[in-house]
């Protein structure tokens, strides 16, 4: 009797803890707001990916395009197509490590168009393109479908032409090609908040001899939903911002410029920064000082640095985690001393105080930072 209980207990304490999965929670969107009819896959590997075998499926939820896994710890590929497949979104961060209690994983669908494969020099090539338009600027990489997590230098790496145009000299194989654009200089080390990330829902793409293939390259920015969205698009985060962006932030390793604020009740501050011809202006810093203490906005403060600042990307948006309160907003090339001559400078000016309030918890969008050339 002692025997066999003592086995039923070996038994149920080495059953899996359903209390110890981790939440995933998501939403899949295209330029112009959620896909309602998205299939999110989770894949613990990459050969289960390429082949489309072993996938977890995600739950859809009753809002449009949102999902919800609850998945053992582990690094998962997570990828999502829409049921024309029209669509397909791969996070630039795969594998991403699934741990704690929660996480919020947002998946950018983008335009799902197959490889375009015909006689000719054998090699691979194409374009890669954000938002409509063709890219210039960056690179791309391609790599053996196994070199997990497929990120470096990979078989080959090339800059994109002038042209906007890429092309590789390849053997006959299987390869995954992904496209990078960095706003700093490097062409190198991890994507920040506003880098593009391009991928193609053609991967992995078989050459073989005599056969030129070219591939479209589509992008989404990382970390930055306000600049992938189009302008008028159905905006699906307002009531849940809050929850959502903590769990990302507790559960998540996510590059993000700027003072985090702590604690549960930080409020958000986002817009967009144009010059007086109403052009973006990218690459600005982004103060937020303290109004609380000081009733009226006085030039000397912004000689100091903000524990509160970001900087715009290259479409002129920002966004800025701060406790609740009452700031000044500031937008300029440099910091710490005072504004020079030909410098770009703006002050907040919704209202005569040029101060904006916020709330715990409160995600203010909309927010516009005019700047111009300070005269000599």
């Amino acid at each position: 009797m002692f025997t066999r209980n003592f086995i039923i207990l070996i038994f149920v304490f080495c059953l899996p803890s359903i209390s110890a999965a981790t939440v995933v929670d998501g939403i899949v969107l295209s330029h112009n707001g959620p896909v309602a009819d998205a299939r999110v896959t989770a894949y613990k590997n990459a050969v289960d990916m390429i082949k489309g075998r072993a996938a977890v499926i995600a739950r859809q939820t009753k809002k449009p395009g949102e999902y919800h896994f609850d998945l053992p710890a582990g690094k998962y590929f997570f990828t999502a197509r829409d049921s024309k497949h029209q669509f397909y979104a791969y996070h630039g961060r795969n594998p991403i490590k699934v741990h704690g209690s929660r996480q919020w994983l947002p998946l950018f669908a983008l335009p799902a168009r197959p490889a375009r494969c015909k006689a000719g020099f054998q090699g691979l090539g194409g374009q890669v393109i954000y938002k409509g338009k063709i890219l210039r600027r960056g690179s791309v990489s391609v790599y053996n479908t196994e070199d997990v997590p497929y990120r470096g230098m990979g078989v080959l790496t090339n800059t994109i032409g002038d042209n906007g145009r890429f092309w590789f000299n390849l053997e006959p194989g299987r390869y995954m090609l992904f496209a990078r654009q960095r706003h700093a200089s490097s062409a190198m080390g991890p994507l920040k908040q506003g880098d593009l990330f391009c991928f193609s829902a053609a991967s992995p793409i078989t050459i073989k001899p005599a056969l030129d293939c070219q591939v479209d390259l589509y992008c989404y920015p990382r970390d930055d939903i306000d600049s992938f969205l189009n302008a008028g698009a159905l905006d699906p985060r307002a009531g849940h911002e809050r929850q959502r962006r903590r769990d990302s932030l507790e559960n998540t390793t996510v590059a993000i410029p700027g003072h985090q604020a702590g604690g549960r009740d930080f409020a958000v501050i986002a817009g967009r920064i144009t010059n007086l011809a109403n052009l973006p202006v990218g690459g600005l810093f982004v103060s937020a000082y303290s109004a609380d203490d000081q009733r009226l906005f006085e030039m000397y403060i912004v000689r100091f640095k903000s524990k509160y600042m970001t900087r715009s990307n290259n479409q002129g948006f920002f966004r800025l985690e701060l406790p609740a309160g009452s700031y000044y907003l500031v937008a300029r090339q440099h910091m710490g001393e005072a504004p020079v001559s030909g410098e770009y400078y703006g002050l907040y000016e919704g209202n005569s105080n040029h101060s904006i309030k916020i709330g715990a918890g409160e995600f203010r969008t909309g927010i516009q930072l005019k700047v111009s050339h300070i005269m000599p």
